[in-house]
């Protein structure tokens, strides 16, 4: 598998892979002794394989590359590709490139899933867009110059598991100008009311999922538990407020 992401400076690709050597490459090599660029005990095999791609991402116009085992586990390493997957996802493209393949597999065909590697961008995107309007943040972009690295980072997983309004799971018919349900946002829908199953009815999972985000973004500001409790409850009795109003005008 492989993916890629732009260099913010150069605006090269740089890309990463895992390969499979068809073989065990990983014991005795000297992680240690490569990293102060000592390969004097590298086996001999893989020094000439070095040598060989040297040569063919040279003839290619490739720059600058490594082959190396994987230094812990397969899991780690799958993190570590989702994280440059991840930054391209949530970076600015450049024009015309809206549609660039980020990540690929060779061999059979297969489908990666998760819900923290954001390659559901279009949910993601209203994601943000849902948070900033709620919070009267114009730009979408403002969010991370708000909460800084570390607030971002602890909200995420809770917003991650906010019920959305419908209509931001759906997509826009531009022919019957409407909101009509498509096999992703639905099916993201029902993952989302899934996290909150053991509460009766849907209005009551929107509102935990909300007051457990707003709960997060107390804790993210530096209140105390309770205070972010306190907090989260009169946001969430804010939220629906205008919607109550409404009914007791109609009424």
């Amino acid at each position: 598998m492989w993916t890629r992401e732009r260099q913010p400076r150069s605006g090269c690709w740089h890309c990463h892979a895992v390969v499979d050597m068809r073989r065990d490459i990983r014991t005795g090599f000297p992680f240690d002794e490569v990293s102060r660029k000592d390969y004097r005990n590298v086996e001999r095999e893989l020094r000439a394989l070095w040598r060989l791609l040297r040569i063919k991402a040279k003839a290619y116009g490739f720059g600058w590359n490594t082959l190396e085992p994987i230094k812990s586990n397969g899991r780690v390493a799958a993190k570590y590709l989702a994280k440059y997957l991840s930054k391209a996802q949530s970076s600015d493209f450049r024009v015309g490139e809206e549609r660039a393949r980020l990540f690929g597999v060779w061999g059979r065909k297969r489908f990666v899933s998760h819900r923290f590697s954001w390659v559901s961008s279009r949910l993601w995107r209203r994601r943000l867009s849902w948070y900033a309007e709620d919070f009267g943040i114009g730009d979408v972009t403002e969010t991370a110059r708000l909460l800084g690295r570390d607030g971002w980072r602890a909200i995420v997983p809770a917003l991650l598991k906010v019920v959305l309004p419908e209509t931001s799971y759906q997509s826009w018919d531009w022919v019957g100008q409407c909101y009509r349900w498509d096999e992703r946002g639905w099916r993201a829908y029902c993952e989302d009311l899934e996290y909150y199953s053991r509460v009766r009815s849907d209005e009551r999972k929107v509102r935990l999922s909300r007051f457990r985000f707003y709960v997060a973004v107390g804790l993210s500001w530096g209140m105390k538990g309770a205070r972010a409790r306190r907090f989260a409850a009169r946001k969430l009795d804010e939220a629906c407020r205008p919607k109550q109003r409404y009914l007791d005008f109609m009424s």
